[in-house]
Parts: structure tokens; sequence; C-alpha cells
């Protein structure tokens, strides 16, 4: 072949070789144009899914039966006989507490008091028995005896007041009957049967009555009856509404996270309560089975299983959003990429100028009705159809909105 033929050949192939790599950067730079726009925030497609309602808190293990003991006087404890974790019978004498001079005094007129009345209401009575025949023989006038006979039921009124007085004191558990010699102190009584939860007082200490009007009184035992135990928990109010009494619930504790424990909501509370500025409403669940790992006080976490609907159309719950007492949802559009070029070039000055209404290019607001919720998806009644995208946040705002709202 001769060289000019070559030069030839040559030249045609680079020809070639340029116009092939010029068609796939065409060919390429084309489909690039074809390529879908991506949407501004991300979404996620309606599926047919099952939604249950749970409520989930922390709660705490409680005797349903707890009752704080305290003494009738107020004074120093001198003997104590029982101490934390002792399983006591109902008028098992816990401790001894001996009265103050206040207290003492107080004992002694109350006891004096009814020896003194008594001493008034004999001696009226036997003047007013002789009186009363006198009167019958005709001895005495109807006037003079009247004044006898009051006398007598004052008398009467006096010492029944007093005897109610002393039987009062002695049925507190208060031994006023004993004489100083053999006075040993007021005995503190176990209230119930059942165990020792606390001591909360040594020998020695000085204590108020739990009587009194003015405090209340100083507590010196916590007996419980932990054969039954419950557990008690604060319930958030924006979830009062999905839970009922009657609802099962599983419980397990901290101390062991592998042990489950089911139960029954027992009783909701009627009115709220504050805790720590959170609006709650206290919750008893009762177990259906007791178990030695349950102990006063432990942390346990409730998990209430609510309201159940299988198979029915969903969204995640953070795609639906409130707009004028309405459900809405933003419903991905679907976008021919060569028109939304041809679209961008065009309106590409006006969106600079009114870029609030970026998003109406790839979403539709649609309005909705939902159904039941849970914490993660929510019941589509109406308004979406299966398989539709919806956008996970409010296309409406700026990229930095949304991470302002997550915040």
């Amino acid at each position: 072949m001769s060289a000019k033929r070559k030069r030839k050949l040559t030249i045609v192939s680079i020809i070639l070789l340029i116009a092939v790599i010029g068609g796939t950067v065409a060919i390429k730079a084309n489909g690039k144009d074809k390529k879908p726009p991506e949407s501004p925030v991300k979404t996620a497609k309606s599926e047919i899914a099952d939604v249950q309602v749970k409520v989930t808190e922390v709660g705490t293990v409680e005797p349903e039966v707890k009752v704080e003991v305290k003494s009738a006087i107020s004074g120093k404890v001198v003997e104590i006989f029982h101490r934390d974790g002792d399983v006591v019978r109902r008028g098992t004498i816990l401790a001894r507490v001996e009265p103050d001079l206040n207290q003492a005094q107080s004992l002694a007129d109350t006891k004096n008091s009814v020896a003194s009345a008594q001493i008034r209401f004999s001696d009226a009575r036997k003047k007013f028995e002789d009186n009363n025949k006198l009167l019958t023989q005709g001895l005495l006038a109807p006037s003079q005896h009247r004044d006898v006979e009051t006398e007598y039921l004052e008398a009467r009124q006096e010492y029944e007041k007093a005897r109610e007085k002393y039987n009062l004191v002695e049925k507190s558990g208060i031994p006023i009957g004993q004489s100083p010699e053999n006075f040993r102190g007021s005995s503190i009584v176990a209230p119930m049967d059942g165990v020792v939860l606390t001591k909360s007082v040594e020998i020695g200490e000085s204590i108020t009555s739990g009587v009194s009007s003015f405090n209340a009184g100083t507590v010196l035992f916590t007996v419980a009856d932990t054969s039954k135990m419950i557990v008690k928990a604060g319930v958030n109010e924006v979830d009062i509404g999905k839970i009922r009494v009657g609802l099962p619930v599983r419980v397990t504790l901290d101390a062991y996270p592998k042990v489950l424990f089911l139960g029954k909501i027992d009783r909701i509370a009627p009115a709220v309560r504050i805790d720590e500025k959170v609006r709650v409403f206290d919750v008893e669940i009762r177990l259906d089975a007791q178990g030695r790992e349950l102990r006063s006080g432990m942390t346990s976490n409730i998990e209430v299983i609510g309201e159940k609907k299988s198979k029915v159309l969903s969204v995640p719950v953070e795609s639906v959003f409130k707009r004028d007492d309405q459900e809405i949802v933003y419903v991905k559009k679907t976008i021919d990429p060569k028109l939304f070029a041809e679209d961008a070039k065009k309106s590409e000055d006006k969106e600079k100028k009114d870029d609030k209404d970026a998003w109406k290019k790839f979403f539709d607001k649609r309005v909705v009705v939902t159904g039941l919720a849970d914490n993660a998806r929510v019941e589509i009644v109406t308004g979406l159809k299966l398989g539709e995208e919806v956008a996970l946040e409010d296309p409406t705002l700026t990229k930095k909105d949304n991470e302002d709202n997550d915040d």
C-alpha cells in the first residue's frame, strides 16, 4: 500500500473516532438531561401495614396496701422491737414511746378529770334520789326538786364526757389506766398483717404526735402487704386518650429485664397531676401474677397494648401535617424530566424572585382523613391510594426551617 493511501486511511480513522466520541458525549448529555429531578425532601410510599397503638411509660412497683405508722403521743422512743424486713401481725408491738412533759400532764389531767367527774356525779345522784323521795312524800316543793334534778343531769353529762375522752385515749394505744410507777410508755402497734418496709426512728429519738392538728407527725414505721404488688405510673396527658381501664399491659423491671409480667390497667386517676411541669394522670396496673422479683420502689417499664387494625392503608406519622383544622399530606407528582428541564430554563428568573412556591413543581397538597395511629404509622381512611409517595418533611419550608423544627 502506498504512503499516500495510508495517510488517507489514518485521517478517515481519526475523523470516525472523533465522531464516535462526539456522539457518545451527546448521548450522555442527552441522557443526563432526561434524568428525573431529585425531590427537595425525603419521601415514603403509602402501603398496607398493621397499626398497633402502644403507650410506654416508666413506673414504680408498690404494695397495694401500705401504711405509715405514727404515734398517738409526742415524746421519746424508748424501745424498738422490729426492724426492716420483719414479718408482723396486726396488733404486734413495734415500739414504745415515753410521753414528753406536756403529753404526760395532759394524760394525767384526762385521768383525773374522770375521777373528779365521777365524784360529782355520785354526789349529785344521791342528792337527787333523796330529794325525789321527799317530793313523793309531799315534803319538798317542786321548784326545789327541779334545781336538784338539773344539777344531777349536768353532773352526769360531765362524767360521760370525761369517760368518752378517757376511752378515746385508751383506744389509741396509750395505757392510761396504768399507775405512774408501772407506766412504760405508749405502745406502737402494727395496724395490719404484713412486712416492715422501713424503720425510720432510733431509740432515744424525739417524735411528734400523728394526731396533732399542727403537723403531720413523725413516721416511725412503714408496714405493707407485700403479697399484693401493683405498678404505679404517670401517663402523659397527650397519651391518656389512647388507654382505658382493662387494657393489657406488659411490665419489665430494670433489675430483671428478662422477666416479663403481664397485667391490666386497674385505675386511671380522674384528675391531672403536675410532675416536673408535665401534666400526667396517675395509673395503677394490677398484675396477673406475683413474683419474688417484685420489691417495693423498683423501677418498671410499662407498655400498654391498645387498639389494633390489621392490613390498612397507612403512611409514616411524620408525613401528616395539620393545616387550618385539616390533616394534609404532600403527594409527590409524576415528573417528565425533559419538560421539567424546559420549564426550569424558562422560569429561572421567576423562581429566584418567588422561591417559596418551588415545592409545587414536586408535590400536590392533598387533604386526607386519618384513623388509628401508633408511634410510627397512621391509618389513612380517605385521600390517598396505595403506592403514592408522600413527603416526610414539610416541603413548603426551607431546609433550614425543617432542621430547626427537628431541633
